[in-house]
């Protein structure tokens, strides 16, 4: 049996570095928007025990290092599944775009695994089984529109209006651990207390709070990033910002039309993207 399934990718419409955990992570606040770019994945059970990764571009990594990989050992040990599985991936999330491709892929594979071994794994336990995994993996597992908090493993709902989106991708990998081991934790009386930012029915209530910590040492790292936000909003953006720990920009828009209109002036800036809310 095969299944066919879409990996979607996220944006950060808002992300606070509270403070470094003595594991080396960072505690965080994150509002999250599942979007409408998706990588294709092919699930194939096997006859023998082997977990075979493989995708169109030659560009995930093998072993352990690989998240669907992470995720399908995780889930055979713990439920003692001996069955192999084959994963196919057609990438078009980039890696390295801060949009949460790998993190996407390994939850994506986890639920449909639980659901092709028909494993009694759902809600907190999977969400669980997903932290293991991997920081951003329990949003993709959620599915909806978040508030992510500590690693990223506390999701607590939160309603947001369908956003149009233009996503560009520069075509540089920003490797999240030296982003986030060169941010600097400046406190402030409002953090850790999202609710403070009230409700969200509009874009312009998406556009005032768009705020990313770890921009600044992204534009450090690549100033491109700073220009590609200044075009966007030169092309009719409501509101600009770097989405994750990089090098992905988006602008959020009003319309599908408007946004399409946007496509003229962004080409040539990188790979680009229009897609919309989930």
């Amino acid at each position: 049996m095969e299944r066919t399934v879409l990996s979607p990718a996220k944006v950060n419409l808002y992300l606070k570095v509270i403070s470094k955990r003595s594991d080396g992570y960072h505690n965080i606040e994150s509002i999250v928007d599942p979007i409408s770019i998706y990588d294709v994945i092919h699930i194939k059970e096997t006859r023998d025990s082997r977990i075979v990764i493989e995708d169109n571009k030659g560009i995930l990594p093998q072993g352990r290092r690989n998240t669907i990989f992470r995720a399908v050992e995780l889930l055979r040990e713990r439920y003692r599944i001996r069955q192999g599985v084959e994963v196919f991936v057609e990438k078009n999330i980039p890696i390295g775009s801060g949009l949460g491709g790998p993190s996407s892929n390994a939850a994506t594979v986890l639920r449909e695994l639980v659901s092709i071994w028909s494993l009694d794994v759902k809600g907190d336990a999977l969400l669980a089984l997903g932290k293991e995994v991997g920081a951003d993996v329990p949003l993709f597992i959620y599915g909806r529109p978040c508030i992510m908090r500590g690693t990223g493993e506390l999701i607590s709902p939160i309603a947001l209006p369908v956003i149009w989106y233009l996503v560009i991708y520069p075509g540089v990998e920003m490797p999240t651990r030296e982003v986030y081991s060169r941010v600097k934790i400046v406190l402030t009386n409002t953090e850790n207390d999202i609710r403070l930012l009230g409700k969200f029915k509009t874009l312009y209530d998406i556009a005032n709070i768009l705020e990313n910590d770890l921009e600044k040492v992204g534009i450090i790292m690549y100033p491109q990033i700073k220009t590609i936000k200044k075009i966007l909003k030169e092309s009719g953006a409501v509101g600009s910002l770097m989405s994750g720990s990089g090098s992905s920009v988006f602008g959020i828009f009003e319309s599908e039309h408007d946004a399409a209109k946007a496509l003229a002036h962004v080409k040539g800036l990188g790979e680009v993207f229009l897609a919309h809310s989930l």
